[in-house]
């Protein structure tokens, strides 16, 4: 058996995709109390080429504590073979398992260990798993115990366990107030965490471990230990990944963008800018610093364009509500001066390309928060416009891409 101590010898997340991807294995099972898309997304390409080759995929997830998202689930629908929901009512109960396990016929790969199927767990969070690979039929037996529990759970009379139907049953969760929106969910956060920090003292007792996703950025320079007199040792470690040493761009950022009446005739097109004119907040030691310090870089920055590249097109795909869409289209508009990105974009089931939403008005007076999983990836989230305020004051910094009064908001929180 081996250890991974992530980040420090290792992300488990980058250790799946290589199983996923590289290995022979046809079944994969999953057990975690929380889902996040900023875990199962950054998962998705090697659970879509795992599926393509025949393999079947079931997972059991947790929705306890708010752990797990809406649309954590709608994409754990379209990736498994079989989705399974568990929770018990008793509120002293907590389904809090993490299992990954890879089978095939002759052989099974098995993490096990405090990694929760979130960006966090997988990639950036001090977490520790337990790996260990077996030989079967031969070592059949020593699977017997998750074996037993893939049954408990997978058994239609358990009543902590149900079994994942339908689309309409992720939103009879929803509804019932068993699970939110990410955005919900990141809001409540950032709330909890700006209470706990005002009531910390100023001095801080501890350093910050810089971990981004897939890699690790250099840490910071060692603090001093609580004790003078207490000696460091380097850790004994069993697993080790080689890590990357490029330095990746700035880590788990999500910006949020005013729509109002949004432009153009499908009332899709949402509005960039080059540059904006910060109200609150900092951008200091991230990619949108600008020379001047009232000001920061635009919108059109967050997807990776140079604003002053204005001969740049760009096609991104969106998830949006458990959906893939592709291609959104970023471009500067002549007419006007300005960027934009044009919600659009055909999903792969044949289903209502992304443009009907704005037909139908469901991106106007909203606002929309965009996160990133990759330069090319992004999720997209929508806010009444009435929280606009609250968000504001929830940001690391927002501004507004024009110098009047009435020139649209746009942040990052």
């Amino acid at each position: 058996m081996s250890i991974l101590n992530q980040p420090f010898q290792g992300q488990l997340g980058n250790v799946l995709i290589d199983k996923i991807e590289s290995s022979n294995y046809n079944q994969m099972t999953i057990f975690s109390a929380f889902a996040k898309n900023s875990g199962v997304l950054r998962l998705k390409s090697s659970l879509e080429k795992f599926k393509k080759v025949n393999g079947k995929i079931t997972a059991f997830i947790g929705i306890d504590l708010d752990g797990t998202s809406y649309e954590a689930l709608l994409n754990l629908y379209s990736l498994c073979d079989s989705l399974y929901v568990i929770h018990s009512e008793n509120m002293s109960t907590t389904y809090h398992s993490k299992i990954y396990l890879l089978e095939n016929d002759t052989s099974a790969w098995c993490a096990i260990g405090s990694n929760n199927f979130t960006g966090g767990g997988l990639w950036t969070n001090f977490e520790s798993a337990a790996i260990q690979e077996y030989s079967l039929p031969t070592q059949h037996n020593e699977l017997e115990n998750i074996y037993s529990i893939i049954a408990k759970y997978s058994d239609s009379d358990y009543v902590c366990s149900t079994k994942i139907s339908s689309i309409d049953d992720i939103n009879t969760l929803l509804d019932s107030n068993y699970i939110n929106k990410e955005v919900s969910q990141k809001i409540t956060t950032i709330k909890r965490r700006t209470s706990e920090k005002a009531n910390q003292k100023k001095n801080h007792l501890f350093g910050s471990e810089k971990v981004s996703i897939p890699t690790i950025i250099a840490t910071q320079k060692p603090r001093k230990p609580l004790s003078q007199n207490k000696k460091t040792t380097q850790p004994n470690v069993d697993y080790i990944v080689n890590m990357p040493t490029t330095t990746p761009a700035f880590t788990n950022e999500q910006f949020w963008f005013e729509m109002r009446k949004s432009t153009g005739g499908s009332r899709n097109i949402l509005d960039l800018s080059k540059l904006g004119q910060i109200v609150e907040g900092s951008v200091t030691g991230t990619p949108y610093e600008y020379a001047e310090p009232n000001r920061m870089y635009g919108g059109v920055k967050f997807f990776e364009i140079d604003p002053e590249d204005i001969l740049r097109k760009k096609d991104i795909t969106i998830n949006y509500l458990g959906k893939d869409y592709f291609p959104s289209t970023i471009k500067f508009a002549p007419n006007n001066g300005s960027w934009r990105i044009q919600l659009k974009g055909e999903p792969t089931d044949g289903t209502n390309e992304l443009s009907k939403f704005g037909n139908r008005g469901d991106f106007i007076f909203k606002i929309l928060v965009f996160e990133k999983i990759t330069p090319d990836y992004y999720v997209l989230s929508l806010l009444d416009d009435s929280e606009l305020e609250n968000i504001k004051s929830l940001s690391r910094v927002w501004g507004r891409n024009g110098s009047g009064a009435t020139s649209k908001a746009y942040g990052m929180l």
